[in-house]
C-alpha cells in the first residue's frame, strides 16, 4: 500500500503537482483501497520522512515549493476553465459535435498564465472533418483560436478530435489512463461520455479508485440523432465531409511530434510528452522505491 502511494506521488511530482490525501486516494496507481487505508499509508510514509506535507498537500521530500506553485496555477486554471465553459457554448450550433471537454494540465487545474486551453472534441460518425472546419471557423471569428505563431495564453487549441466510434485509445499505459480519466467535460450529447469511459475501461486497471461525475454532467439530448439519419441532408453533409477532409489535408502543415492523423481520429500535440513522462516515471520509481 505504501508503494502505491509513493508511485502516485512520484507520478504527480513529474508535473510539480502535490496531492491532498483525497486526491492520492482517487489517483492511487494500480491499487484498490479505501480512503482509510490510504490515510494510514500516508501517515506511515510521513513518519518515515518519505513524504512531506504542507497546507494539506503531500509531496516528495524537499519539494515544498510546488505547493505554492499549485495554488497559483489553481487560481489561473479556474479563470481559464470559466472562459472555456463560456466559449464552448458557441460550439453547440454545430449539430455533429457530441462532446466538448478540456484535456491536458488545465483539466487538473494545473495550468500557468502562459498556457493555452486544450479542447477534446467528439463528433458523430463520419463528421470529423466538417466539424473541425466549423470549429476552427467559429473560434477564429471570436478571436479565441490558438495559432502556431503569436499569443497562445488562454487561447483555445483543438488538440484531440475523435469520431464516436473511435473512442478507444490505442496506447494503454499510466499516462494515457490519466489523460482519459482527468478529461473535464464541458458539455455532451447522447450520453457519449459514458460510452467514452466504457470504451476505455482498461484505464481503471491503472487507476481503480477513480470516481467521476458523469451523472452530474449536462446532457444536451439527442438532437444529432433526430437531425441526421438517412435523409437527403445527411447525404449532402457526407459530401461536404469528404470535401472538408480533402481541403484540410491540402492546407494542413506536415504533422510534427505526436501529431497524428488516423481514420476517425486527429491528435495535435507538438511535443512527445508521453514517452518523456513514462521514462521519467520509471526512472524515479527505480530511484525512490
Amino acid at each position: 500500500m505504501e508503494k502505491a502511494v509513493l508511485k502516485t506521488l512520484i507520478y504527480a511530482d513529474i508535473f510539480d503537482y502535490p496531492l491532498t490525501v483525497f486526491e492520492i486516494h482517487k489517483w492511487l496507481i494500480s491499487k484498490k483501497a479505501t480512503l482509510r487505508q490510504t490515510v494510514t499509508a500516508v501517515n506511515r510514509l510521513s513518519k518515515k520522512s518519505k513524504v512531506e506535507s504542507k497546507k494539506e498537500c503531500y509531496f516528495l521530500p524537499k519539494k515544498t515549493s510546488i505547493v505554492n506553485s499549485r495554488l497559483i496555477k489553481t487560481r489561473q486554471s479556474q479563470i481559464y476553465i470559466k472562459n472555456a465553459q463560456m466559449l464552448s457554448q458557441i460550439l453547440k450550433v454545430i449539430p455533429w459535435i457530441k462532446l466538448v471537454g478540456i484535456s491536458g494540465g488545465l483539466a487538473m487545474e494545473n495550468a500557468g498564465k502562459k498556457d493555452d486551453i486544450d479542447l477534446f472534441i467528439v463528433t458523430g460518425k463520419n463528421r470529423l472533418w466538417i466539424s473541425r472546419l466549423f470549429i476552427l471557423g467559429l473560434l477564429s471569428l471570436t478571436g479565441q483560436r490558438r495559432k502556431r505563431a503569436g499569443k497562445i495564453a488562454g487561447k483555445l487549441c483543438v488538440n484531440i478530435l475523435l469520431e464516436e466510434d473511435k473512442l478507444e485509445q490505442t496506447n494503454k499505459d499510466i499516462f494515457v489512463a490519466h489523460e482519459v480519466l482527468q478529461m473535464k467535460v464541458l458539455w455532451q450529447r447522447d450520453g457519449i461520455y459514458s460510452k467514452y469511459l466504457a470504451m476505455n475501461s482498461w484505464a481503471f486497471k491503472f487507476l481503480p479508485n477513480w470516481i467521476g461525475l458523469s451523472s452530474a454532467l449536462q446532457n444536451e439530448g439527442d438532437r444529432l440523432s433526430r437531425y441526421n439519419r438517412g435523409t437527403r441532408v445527411d447525404r449532402l453533409v457526407t459530401t461536404f465531409e469528404n470535401l472538408a477532409g480533402w481541403f484540410q489535408f491540402k492546407i494542413m502543415q506536415k504533422p510534427r511530434g505526436l501529431e497524428r492523423i488516423e481514420d476517425g481520429a486527429l491528435y495535435f500535440h507538438p511535443e512527445d510528452c508521453r514517452e518523456k513522462v513514462l521514462q521519467k516515471y520509471r526512472f524515479n520509481i527505480g530511484e525512490l522505491i
